[in-house]
């Protein structure tokens, strides 16, 4: 009895010395963290409504007659010619709004995590980082797509909301083992990691999450004009600073 509570208080304490020693690391660098955290959720934001009223007006502009049949064979044909290229557009601008996403993230994000952890910012990180994310976003973007498709509606937004939790699992420890080792390989050595030591990144993920929960709910009773985007604020800020922890978390169970 007394071994199992002392190896509790003790998986406890390490957890402590990792929140801590990575706590101290932290410097006014966090305040450029936040700030780029901000800019690229704008722009990404940005570009996703922009194609989305574009695809809008896009569609707004077929102006069908209640009747379809009265259009006649040629008009009908080439009707149904005009739907299937902006079906081909929507495809095809899609991807770019994505590939214009990963490209943006591959740069903001690439010096956040370098920031983070202590990496020497340099072109050829950045470049690296971009092949990593065009691998690894690309792969998620093309999972939520695929159950977008194959899964039913009514399910769709639970599975959307596993693939999300699954996403930022892995990708934490990808990112912080690739700023250090900046190999492509770092993607498997990650979802190893996760896998087999997942005993170990538990606790402090219940943690994360609750605290994120919390905060969303406190946002959530903000009534004023503004109240989103001082959610958003605090959300990022909390991000900064459990991007901290977990590199710290990764760090110390790398070395197991």
């Amino acid at each position: 009895m007394k071994t199992s509570k002392a190896k509790k208080l003790s998986f406890l304490e390490w957890n402590n010395d990792i929140l801590v020693s990575s706590m101290k690391k932290i410097s006014w660098n966090i305040t450029l963290i936040i700030i780029l955290d901000s800019l690229f959720y704008f722009l990404s934001g940005y570009m996703l409504i922009f194609w989305l009223k574009r695809i809008q007006a896009g569609m707004a502009s077929f102006n069908l007659p209640s009747d379809v049949m009265s259009l006649g064979l040629e008009r009908g044909q080439q009707l149904a010619s005009e739907v299937k290229s902006f079906y081909y557009l929507i495809i095809l601008s899609f991807i770019l709004v994505l590939a214009a996403i990963i490209f943006l993230a591959s740069i903001i994000k690439g010096i956040i995590w370098a920031k983070t952890t202590g990496a020497k910012i340099s072109f050829n990180l950045i470049s690296k980082f971009l092949a990593l994310n065009l691998i690894w976003m690309g792969f998620w973007f093309l999972l939520v797509f695929l159950v977008s498709l194959l899964v039913q509606p009514s399910l769709a937004p639970k599975f959307m909301v596993i693939a999300v939790i699954l996403g930022l699992y892995f990708s934490n420890t990808l990112y912080t083992l690739f700023m250090h080792e900046q190999r492509l390989k770092s993607i498997f050595r990650a979802i190893r990691m996760n896998t087999v030591k997942i005993h170990l990144f538990l606790l402090p993920y219940a943690v994360i999450g609750l605290l994120f929960f919390i905060i969303f709910r406190a946002g959530s009773l903000l009534k004023f004009n503004y109240s989103p985007l001082v959610l958003g604020l605090l959300v990022v800020i909390c991000a900064a600073f459990a991007r901290y922890y977990v590199s710290g978390l990764v760090f110390r169970i790398s070395r197991l």
